[in-house]
């Protein structure tokens, strides 16, 4: 009867829109003392909306949403949720903050919307957070900020952006921001001009700017020199030059401005020039085609409540071609025939071929390069308007070894485009803008070694998609949108060293996966958010054998919250999974268990309690209170009618017995006796109808 009047209360309050429900003195979500602040747990209740529901009135609280089902928040979302200080969303699946939203929560200082699916920050975003001062909005898919974005948030210092697709910061984005804090990690920025931006940040003392892709080139000399001039060690981590190849894997700190900014008249050393076979004989696989810059840690300075401190391990990931060719003048001299226009070409030994360079010089297709160059060594496409990459167009490369299409818009590669490509070792598609990967688009490259796929928006790998790549060495995967690797992905493939840092994997598995990782010497799995439970502990063990030299990165957990930002490898497995180190079941219950065992269960533990989600659960009720109502309507209508039957009886019986005695009154007769011996005697008068005992 109490679970009845529970869910008719709350049907009731459902029907009437204008009810709202205190979360807490209703026990909708955990509400507890953490450090003598109100914390109100309402992570992973599937609510879609807040409309419904109100906070304490009397008390400020921290407000923890995460892992609902919010993925549009509409204006008002959270106007009863005024005493709110702080506010975490993360892992809603949120994909647009309608202006407004946030209206009303004007105390709020920390708001956490990262491990979404945001694409865009518009004008009105922000708009009622007046007191906000920390802003986490890493691993979202950002692409378009609006340059007013953060212009009334005039408390703002931590503004944390990074791991998502944003290509440049909008002029006069830090107006009126007191930013000290800013993470712009793994994202697609070449260049940070100084005025409109750098200017705006005079307060900084921690930036963080790695894994981007750096262009240094003329444009990049006032971020070198803002470098230089901001507090030491107030940069975390390191600029790393991308472009041009010349530069490639090159610090910016330690590259002058000369190298940055030559005179026109230099010398064009723009394309990497990759060792031959017979240099790498002796060294090995991948041993010297690859420069390595060792990425010194650097801890965070500061209280770590305030800002997170991450730093990037040793990861050689720029171990690209070396940006100086390694033969001399005499042996590399400029080719002009077959060269294609607004192009420039070298040659090298007879034997080797040509080094075409069409870097940056708006080429929208493959087939566009006039007049068609002949015996291409080295192509070198980076940083031009390709969208897609089409079969036969690299029909005469027989003989290319390196090929650079990184930089480029390309979302397409048709099946078969490299098949005749049977010579390459070197292929770059980093910067663009693929989704998905399939065996058919590496199809002709059996003699592949290294490959950069860094940088797309690639979130599925076909199985058997590296199949046609046997002597693949070294992949590079970080910085996509990818949560799992399809079973037998590396079977067949001997991997040394695989980048997958700065994706949204919770854990990978071991059987299909990792074990198939057997001839690996260095991989990166920082930046993604580890779910640190029973299915991460395979994972955990085969980091654990292998070692900090080839697990170069940390990894720390992302949820649940008792470990977040933790490294899982230093975490006991006791406390990641305790259901597996429960002790032994009480004597009293050894039957128990022995039933249990026999009936196939386990019975070396206590069995864990089932948990039902609350979409279940709640039609599920519903349909017993449905059900039992009907059952009670049933049983009133049946009483009833039996009462009405009785009472129709009762009557009748009572005229037959007066009509019977009327009858004997009327014949004079009257008849007196016991019932039973010695029992009581019944006397009626016939003149009042009485009957008495």
């Amino acid at each position: 009867m109490l679970l009845w009047i529970v869910l008719l209360k709350a049907t009731l309050c459902v029907a009437v829109g204008n009810v709202t429900r205190d979360i807490c003195k209703e026990q909708i979500c955990l509400c507890s003392e953490v450090e003598g602040d109100l914390q109100i747990d309402c992570e992973k209740r599937s609510f879609t909306n807040l409309q419904h529901l109100t906070g304490p009135s009397s008390q400020f609280y921290h407000l923890l949403l995460h892992g609902n089902s919010l993925t549009r928040l509409f204006p008002n979302e959270f106007a009863n949720f005024y005493n709110a200080v702080s506010l975490h969303l993360e892992n809603n699946g949120l994909h647009d903050i309608v202006p407004g939203a946030f209206l009303g929560l004007q105390l709020v200082k920390r708001l956490h919307i990262n491990n979404n699916k945001l694409r865009s920050f518009k004008k009105s975003t922000f708009l009622g957070l007046d007191d906000l001062e920390y802003l986490q909005a890493d691993f979202n898919l950002l692409r378009d900020i609006d340059p007013a974005v953060f212009r009334d948030l005039n408390k703002l210092e931590v503004l944390i952006l990074n791991d998502n697709l944003i290509s440049a910061l909008p002029t006069n984005v830090f107006q009126h921001v007191p930013i000290t804090h800013l993470d712009l990690r793994g994202n697609r920025i070449k260049t940070l001009p100084y005025e409109g931006i750098l200017e705006q940040i005079p307060g900084i003392s921690e930036v963080l700017l790695e894994d981007n892709p750096w262009e240094c080139n003329c444009d990049l000399v006032p971020l070198k020199e803002w470098l230089e001039n901001i507090p030491p060690n107030a940069l975390i981590g390191q600029v790393i030059c991308e472009a041009p190849t010349r530069l490639q894997g090159n610090d910016l700190n330690k590259t002058s401005e000369a190298d940055l900014c030559p005179s026109k008249g230099g010398f064009d050393s723009s394309l990497a020039a990759p060792p031959t076979q017979e240099e790498t004989a002796d060294a090995g696989p991948l041993a010297t085609p690859y420069k390595t810059h060792s990425e010194t840690e650097s801890p965070t300075p500061g209280s770590a409540h305030r800002w997170r401190s991450i730093s990037r391990e040793t990861w050689p990931q720029r171990n690209k071609p070396t940006a100086v060719a390694k033969l001399n003048g005499n042996n590399e001299r400029p080719y002009n025939a077959s060269c294609p226009s607004s192009c420039s070409c070298k040659l090298l030994e007879p034997r080797q071929g040509v080094r075409v360079n069409c870097e940056g010089k708006k080429i929208a297709s493959v087939s566009s390069l006039k007049p068609r160059p002949r015996h291409v060594h080295e192509l070198n496409l980076r940083d031009n308007n390709i969208h897609s990459v089409k079969k036969n167009q690299f029909q005469d490369y027989q003989n290319m070894t390196l090929l650079d299409l990184g930089g480029n818009n390309i979302k397409l590669i048709e099946n078969s485009t490299f098949q005749n490509l049977t010579a390459l070792r070197w292929l770059y598609m980093d910067k663009n803008y693929l989704d998905i990967l399939f065996a058919e688009m590496f199809v002709g490259l059996q003699n592949l070694e290294y490959l950069s796929l860094e940088y797309n928006d690639i979130q599925l790998i076909m199985p058997g998609t590296f199949n046609p790549i046997p002597n693949l060495r070294v992949l590079f995967l970080n910085n996509n949108l990818l949560k799992s690797l399809p079973v037998d992905v590396f079977l067949g493939v001997s991997l040394s060293k695989i980048s997958l840092h700065n994706n949204y994997f919770t854990f990978l598995p071991l059987a299909g996966v990792l074990d198939q990782l057997s001839s690996i010497i260095q991989i990166d799995l920082h930046g993604n958010p580890w779910e640190c439970s029973c299915s991460i502990l395979p994972f955990k063990e085969w980091t654990e054998k292998l070692g900090s030299e080839v697990v170069v990165s940390d990894l720390k957990c992302e949820s649940p919250e008792e470990f977040w930002k933790k490294d899982f490898r230093l975490i006991s497995n006791e406390l990641l999974c305790p259901q597996l180190y429960n002790k032994i079941l009480p004597t009293s219950l050894s039957r128990n268990s022995t039933l249990a065992a026999d009936s196939g269960t386990r019975s070396n533990s206590y069995p864990e309690p089932s948990r039902v989600s609350i979409s279940v659960l709640v039609p599920g009720l519903l349909l017993v209170f449905v059900t039992s109502a009907f059952t009670v309507v049933g049983m009133l209508v049946f009483i009833l009618r039996n009462r009405k039957r009785s009472k129709r009886r009762d009557g009748n019986s009572s005229a037959s017995e007066i009509n019977s005695l009327q009858t004997v009154c009327d014949s004079s007769y009257w008849h007196s006796g016991p019932f039973h011996a010695d029992g009581p005697h019944r006397a009626y008068d016939c003149g009042t109808h009485t009957l008495s005992d």
